[in-house]
């Protein structure tokens, strides 16, 4: 099955009847960097990117527990619907996932924020960021170098999952190499990623 280009908040907020939710945007905050990953499912990707003062909104006044853990996963396989065996998909995904024994689970962030868009960094509606603590920021370093490595061998532990309190965010997105930052931004289509949409996400991870 042909993967489209590469890298992906539950449905407290859903999108609008009748649209398609469209793909989540992983920006993966690492100091000098800017390159375009390739993406799977409905075009989903990850950039790394070097954010500058790294200015946003409604962020949280320091490291929190968070309420739901939050998992990053490889996949161990994709399938065509319908889902079965335990494999998960998505609203507007072409396949069902299963995921593998790889993953790292996050139950506490230095920080975690709404952002509101800044079309200066090509960012139009609101996103979710968040900084990894120093003790979970070298294991997703080594997750998503097992994923480069994955991807690199053309095996599906090249791409990458997002779960919150154990549901998948979005389609799963290839890794094309190893991520050494700690900070995440999770972008969307503005028309899903308003400011409810985004503040509801960062209260189901933190409870505030």
């Amino acid at each position: 099955m042909g993967h489209p280009p590469p890298f992906p908040p539950p449905g407290a907020v859903p999108p609008p009847p009748g649209r398609r939710p469209g793909p989540l945007v992983f920006v993966l905050v690492a100091a000098a960097a800017a390159v375009l990953l390739a993406a799977a499912g409905l075009g989903a990707y990850l950039v790394l990117r070097d954010d500058g003062d790294g200015s946003s909104a409604a962020a949280s006044p320091g490291p929190v527990d968070l309420r739901v853990p939050l998992t990053f996963r490889l996949l161990a396989g994709a399938s065509a619907p319908p889902c079965a065996g335990g494999s998960l998909t998505v609203p507007g995904a072409s396949e069902c996932y299963t995921l593998g024994p790889d993953a790292l689970t996050v139950r506490r962030l230095d920080e975690v924020r709404a952002a509101p868009p800044d079309p200066a960094r090509g960012r139009t509606g609101w996103s979710v960021e968040l900084s990894l603590t120093s003790a979970d920021a070298p294991g997703f370093a080594a997750l998503t170098r097992k994923a480069a490595d994955a991807y690199a061998a053309q095996a599906p532990g090249g791409r990458m999952a997002m779960l919150v309190g154990g549901t998948l965010v979005s389609e799963p997105a290839q890794v094309t190499q190893a991520i050494t930052g700690g900070d995440v931004a999770i972008n969307g289509p503005p028309e899903r990623f308003t400011r409810a949409y985004t503040e509801a996400l960062v209260h189901r991870l933190t409870g505030r």
